[in-house]
């Protein structure tokens, strides 16, 4: 059509709507019409109009990009997200990675591109990959998953994968109520397995673990293994996929079968939702067999998994297939939040234990770390140290860290959970179906975020 047709068209569909109010469809098209045109604000009150009547994707979708064409990105990414929460699209990681890149965010910008292309190869998109490339990010697409590409042969799973760690709960600052689950569903089981085996408690089992990158699952994880003596095996997407048919599989079933070979054991599966993802989002048959073959591993009848404990890390539950949260699989779901103010003075200590210092007022350092991940709380301790250790070789005068080096230093570092908190807060509002982010709920108004 043309300019003046559309302008008849749109004419037209707005005197039918003043006739049909409620014809959602018609007035969906009346707003693809007129963002097509240009007509942003008038676009943003159709869709907005839509939202009133019900919970609509397709009109959250279309605020974004409403909202991203108009110039306003941090009101794009709310409607964007919020469409994310209940459906995940392609085009939909498309929009959020160009939205990203108009932040500035140029490694999230390249997460999301490397999603929408995952799921549909045809997003490809040359001169977007050239602006990435522009900002120092290289797009590997389907390869950046495959490790063996020069060889045909599967990844040999050995013993040199079996880990002792000397790591306990001590070595861990705060999670005091996901440690006492993690001992009633691993260590005491060990412990006591005769009390276990009377209740009728097998000795083995999955945990998921989820929460903001930094706050110390994949840590947790090791303590848990060194608390209760496991051996360990720590593995991720990078040590399963191969490019050749079935070999995938294979790899999975050996890790499992050298669990079984080294009871007790604690398989850890860092970035489940890589390796578990909903197979609905995935568009090749290869990757959601591969879904299937874990799900055979955590409650195959044929195989003993006695006293074989598997824990999964992922910051993205929300991309997990719901058929591992199943009982008898990861069916014990705990959210590792960012650290509490106790949590976060141990942290504190933990870091600065080797390093000289004095006076150090751990509780006015950690009172301004609200949100804070304890990833963070080790940046601002580095950045304390390394502004000393400047200090020190510029003057020669040595001097041990003090509290003003430290808040001097947490100035320059910004909470790394922010980004997280606002995704899950969509999720938690819009796809809280059984209760799965309720902690993330509590979290969220026990701190004001």
């Amino acid at each position: 059509m043309t300019y003046q047709e559309d302008n008849r068209t749109i004419d037209a569909l707005k005197e039918a709507l003043v006739a049909s109010p409620e014809n959602v469809p018609l007035r969906r098209y009346l707003a693809e019409l007129l963002l097509s045109q240009g007509r942003i604000d008038e676009a943003i009150e159709q869709f907005q109009a839509i939202l009133e009547r019900g919970n609509d994707h397709a009109s959250r979708v279309g605020l974004g990009r409403a909202y991203y064409q108009r110039g306003d990105f941090a009101r794009a990414e709310q409607f964007l997200q919020a469409a994310l929460a209940q459906q995940a699209t392609p085009e939909l990681y498309l929009l959020l990675s160009k939205n990203a890149f108009a932040c500035k965010e140029y490694q999230r910008a390249a997460d999301y591109y490397e999603q929408a292309l995952s799921a549909d190869e045809e997003l490809r998109d040359s001169s977007y990959e050239e602006e990435l490339a522009r900002e120092g990010i290289v797009i590997r697409g389907k390869l950046r998953l495959l490790r063996f590409a020069g060889t045909a042969e599967s990844a040999e799973v050995g013993q040199e994968q079996v880990e002792q760690p000397t790591l306990t709960f001590q070595d861990v600052g705060g999670l005091e109520d996901v440690k006492e689950q993690i001992r009633l569903q691993i260590i005491h089981p060990l412990q006591h397995p005769d009390l276990f085996r009377r209740f009728g408690r097998r000795l083995g089992g999955g945990i998921l673990l989820y929460g903001p990158p930094g706050c110390g699952k994949t840590f947790l994880v090791r303590a848990a293994a060194g608390e209760s003596h496991c051996h360990f095996i720590n593995i991720t997407i990078h040590d399963i996929l191969d490019m050749y048919i079935g070999n995938s599989e294979k790899n999975l079933h050996r890790i499992f079968e050298l669990a079984r070979r080294n009871r007790p054991a604690l398989v850890f599966i860092d970035e489940l939702d890589a390796l578990g993802r909903s197979r609905q989002q995935w568009r090749s048959y290869d990757l959601r067999t591969l879904t299937n073959q874990l799900l055979l591993e955590l409650d195959s009848m044929a195989a003993d998994n006695s006293e074989i404990f598997v824990v999964g890390a992922t910051n993205s539950p929300w991309f997990v297939d719901s058929s591992l949260r199943r009982p008898g699989r990861f069916d014990r779901v705990l959210f590792v939040p960012p650290p509490d103010l106790e949590a976060r003075c141990e942290i504190l200590r933990i870091h600065l234990l080797d390093k000289p210092s004095e006076n150090i007022d751990y509780q006015q350092i950690a009172r301004r770390m609200e949100k804070f991940s304890g990833a963070d709380i080790r940046a601002v301790c580095e950045r304390a140290t390394d502004a000393v250790l400047s200090e020190v070789l510029r003057t020669g005068q040595p001097r041990p860290l003090r509290t003003s080096d430290l808040l001097a230093a947490l100035k320059q570092v910004r909470p790394s959970t922010l980004e997280w908190f606002a995704t899950a807060k969509n999720y938690a509002t819009y796809s809280n179906e059984g209760g799965l982010y309720d902690d993330v709920v509590q979290f969220l108004q026990k701190t004001k975020w």
